[in-house]
């Protein structure tokens, strides 16, 4: 930690144990007074108080943040100044009913209205800074030296004006002035011109604060929209304090000055706070939530407080009164403070405060959502409320050449991906724009790996549904095809060549009576026909499982393949490795019919010189891998029904295939079956029809 940094929060802290030592004198002299005099001379001491922790909250953030920041120590500073002030105006009203000779009387009452009209300067010292902590240069600098000018005229007649001027410009505190005036240094001035001064005070404050407030809009001329959103809100605030300054505190009594004083101060401050927060000024997000909930608390019981001394004071004693307002902070403090807690971090950070409640309530939208789709919007939708984003996209990976997603909110530049892990694979990822507080403890980062983990397992389990309902719709498409091809074989190939040898066979019969020699050349011929059916029950057979792997097993197959591929201009084909002594039909034929495959596209397409086809197993698993020396795959290329095939091969039996690029250049195909299923008990005998 930097030594300016720790000077920052020492004086920090010394702030706030100050504003809160005058803050508790404030209510302590208020709640003697105004029971029994409901309306004192001055104002009551939590008209200065209210003000003053408004600013004084926002302040200590910064000013802890941020070491001597200009938006930090006018914040922080006046906070304090205000506080102090309804110290001051509390003990004055004190001493003037019951102690007039309090020796804390005659500097209270300077404080009060002396020094007190520097109070409204942070105003205007607040749109001249904000947001950068300096002055605008060029021409600007001008403008903002001058409203700074005229804001001080207030607080410069009212410190060195003659305690006469003061009496002439208020006759309501000329009793104040007799009992509790000190003498103090003043300027040599005629007494026209400090009445010409205190009158043209408040019209400077305000064509200061007019000044400050063009100046402010100036900034927002070719800023970009996040800084003229921050500007947007000084801006209206400030207008509405212009406004209650120049039309609305000339018509209303005191106290109603004294509540509107502390309102527009407060909105003032609080436009601060959430040009900070709501765009990330300063970085103090993760402050914001407590704060806001100890700022109403203390208003609450500030408002308790004094809606129990000014209506029971009247009629039982101060120290009932205060009983009273103990008992009811005590009793409504708790379950207020809780509540509090639970709205604020809602509002700031999202739901992510009940992290048991967010997963649970995504765990019961995910459970009544059974398509992936409507999984990913309720994930995208629990993840925006939890952490408070304003846009949340997730997106799963799914098999295939497409991408399932699901989007909340509007797309913003920011946004950063968290990957959703299953099973040690990723399976898809979540882009999340950082909300009002961004995702940085421990506690956010477990949060939203749980609902990652909860979501991944019901996106899982639902692609895994997904897919088997599929595979089982392709299973009996498959089997609908077969049973069409195997129809259309037996009717238009070996139907037509039955028949034929049927009609030769019947004309023989007839004509070995009358004709002999033609009988038996119509034999012959329908023994050489017999040839072509024996054929073509050979073909279908082989298409439904190959003969060889019943023959010669799936090695001794696969080389039989193999050593037919290598012929003519084709590569040489070598297959090495071993496969286990036996395997389920289902494997083998899968085996077969990828490494077939495979073969043949590299024989086709591939250029390639050698062709090595090896075979491993092991840990439950059959592999496959064909590589070969040619050009490769390009990344542009077309997924063929080949390839498709061959996927879906593995796929049915829960294995996977990968396309990848040889380590020497070409193509590698790898392929691995499980070995699951019920081998052969022995290998069956083959008869030879011929």
């Amino acid at each position: 930690m930097t030594r300016a940094l720790t000077a920052s929060r020492a004086a920090t802290v010394a702030a706030l144990v100050v504003s809160a030592v005058a803050a508790a004198g404030a209510i302590a002299f208020d709640a003697a007074v105004l029971p029994q005099h409901p309306a004192p001379p001055l104002s009551p001491g939590w008209a200065g108080v209210l003000p003053g922790v408004a600013m004084l909250v926002p302040g200590a953030l910064l000013s802890w943040r941020l070491p001597w920041h200009p938006i930090a120590l006018v914040l922080t500073g006046f906070g304090v100044l205000w506080i102090l002030d309804g110290l001051a105006s509390a003990s004055v009203n004190y001493a003037a009913f019951f102690d007039r000779d309090a020796w804390w009387a005659p500097a209270g009452l300077w404080f009060f209205g002396r020094l007190g009209a520097v109070l409204l300067v942070p105003i205007v010292l607040l749109l001249l800074l904000f947001p950068d902590g300096r002055m605008r240069r060029g021409p600007w600098r001008a403008v903002s030296l001058v409203a700074l000018a005229l804001s001080l005229v207030m607080p410069v007649t009212f410190v060195f004006a003659p305690s006469d001027a003061l009496r002439d410009d208020n006759p309501a505190r000329v009793e104040l002035l007799d009992a509790f005036d000190a003498p103090t240094p003043t300027l040599p001035l005629p007494p026209e011109v400090w009445s010409l001064l205190l009158a043209a005070s408040a019209p400077c404050l305000a064509l200061a604060v007019l000044l400050g407030l063009v100046v402010c809009i100036s900034r927002r001329f070719g800023a970009d929209p996040e800084r003229k959103a921050q500007l947007r809100w000084l801006l209206w605030s400030s207008l509405v304090f212009l406004v209650v300054l120049v039309v609305v505190f000339p018509l209303v009594p005191t106290v109603v000055v004294d509540v509107l004083l502390g309102v527009t101060i407060g909105l003032v401050a609080a436009s601060v706070v959430v040009a900070v927060t709501r765009y990330r000024l300063y970085e103090i997000d993760r402050l914001l939530s407590w704060t806001l909930v100890y700022a109403l608390l203390i208003a609450g019981i500030v408002a308790i407080d004094v809606l129990l001394i000014v209506t029971l004071g009247a009629a039982i004693d101060d120290r009932a009164a205060m009983l009273l307002a103990v008992v009811a902070v005590t009793l409504v403090y708790a379950p207020l403070r809780d509540r509090l807690f639970g709205l604020a971090s809602r509002v700031v950070s999202g739901r992510r405060g009940d992290p048991y409640a967010v997963v649970s309530s995504l765990g019961d939208r995910l459970e009544r959502s059974a398509d992936p789709a409507d999984q990913l919007h309720e994930l995208a939708s629990a993840v925006a409320a939890a952490f408070g984003s304003p846009f949340v996209r997730v997106e799963l990976d799914a098999e295939g050449e497409h991408t399932m997603c699901s989007a909340h909110g509007t797309p913003v530049a920011g946004a950063v991906e968290v990957p959703i892990d299953s099973g040690g694979r990723v399976i898809g990822r979540i882009l999340m724009a950082p909300g009002r507080r961004p995702v940085v403890s421990r506690r956010d980062q477990r949060l939203l790996g749980d609902l990652v983990r909860l979501a991944a397992s019901s996106l899982h389990a639902a692609r895994l549904a997904r897919d088997l309902q599929s595979s089982r719709e392709r299973l009996v498409l498959a089997r609908e095809e077969e049973r069409s091809r195997l129809r259309r074989d037996l009717h238009d190939g070996l139907g037509p060549l039955l028949g034929g040898v049927k009609l030769r066979l019947e004309t023989a019969r007839n004509l070995s009576e009358r004709d002999p020699e033609r009988s038996r050349a119509l034999v012959d011929a329908a023994i050489a026909e017999q040839a072509d059916v024996i054929d073509e029950i050979r073909r279908i057979v082989h298409d439904l499982r190959p003969p060889a792997l019943d023959d010669l097993g799936l090695r001794r197959a696969l080389e039989q393949l193999a050593e037919r591929l290598s012929g003519g201009d084709g590569p040489r084909i070598d297959v090495v490795g071993d496969v286990p002594a036996s395997l389920s039909p289902a494997v083998e034929v899968a085996a077969f019919r990828i490494a077939g495959e495979a073969l043949t596209n590299a024989r086709r397409h591939s250029g390639a010189r050698r062709v090595v086809l090896r075979l491993a197993h092991g840990d439950g698993m059959l592999r496959l891998a064909v590589e070969d020396d040619g050009t490769g795959v390009a990344p542009d290329a077309v997924r063929g029904v080949g390839l498709r095939s061959m996927r879906e091969r593995a796929a049915e039996l829960g294995g996977a295939t990968r396309i990848l690029a040889a380590p020497g250049g070409g193509t590698l195909i790898e392929a691995d079956l499980p070995l699951g299923g019920a081998p052969h008990p022995t290998r069956p005998e083959v008869l030879d029809v011929v």
